[in-house]
């Protein structure tokens, strides 16, 4: 039966390597959000259950910590070996098929809210068949696809995403705050 809403795919298969080039050590998703103690991932995720939408993680087999906190959590968990968004998304959309859409986020964007997954939802639930938050006209994370680009979501490969899906006739931009541009791929960059 499919769900009648989209649902948050986070993908957090990535290698890091940007964040590793920058001086950073282990897996970046792991890194300490500051004061609450919490780490990125753990972040993302608590902000993705509080849009109460459905939301799956995708994940490296070997991210024990990562998974961990995806099952801890209570969200559907994805298991990918490539790092590549293609796939990733791929492996997602194929694992969540039920939904009626895909709200797709990175898990190193912790400071994306419950209300920034929660709009692009709303615009599809208008008709949008794709929606993606922008700040001052860049185009920002989430982007949402809705129900009718399944078979191309599934078929993605490489570490372009889903961008050359995006049609600029199609597409809804939605003005957000500047946390829709704000990821960890450098150190430092928890403020």
């Amino acid at each position: 039966m499919i769900t009648s809403s989209a649902g948050v795919l986070i993908l957090a298969a990535g290698k890091g390597s940007r964040y590793i080039a920058s001086g950073g050590s282990g897996n970046k998703l792991l890194a300490s959000m500051g004061d609450d103690a919490s780490t990125v991932i753990e972040t993302v995720i608590e902000q993705a259950k509080l849009s109460e939408l459905p939301v799956a993680l995708v994940t490296r087999p070997d991210y024990l910590a990562v998974r961990e906190h995806a099952e801890r959590a209570g969200v559907q968990l994805v298991l990918c070996e490539s790092g590549g968004s293609g796939e990733s998304i791929a492996a997602g959309v194929a694992m969540t098929d039920r939904w009626n859409g895909w709200i797709i986020t990175l898990g190193d964007m912790p400071w994306l809210t419950a209300a920034h997954y929660r709009r692009v939802n709303e615009a599809l639930e208008q008709g949008a068949a794709q929606a993606r938050l922008t700040h001052q006209g860049k185009p920002g994370h989430p982007v949402g696809f809705d129900r009718r680009y399944a078979e191309a979501l599934r078929n993605l490969n490489g570490d372009e995403g889903a961008r050359a899906l995006l049609d600029l006739r199609l597409l809804v931009t939605l003005e957000a705050d500047a946390n829709v541009h704000r990821d960890i791929d450098v150190v430092a960059k928890p403020r």
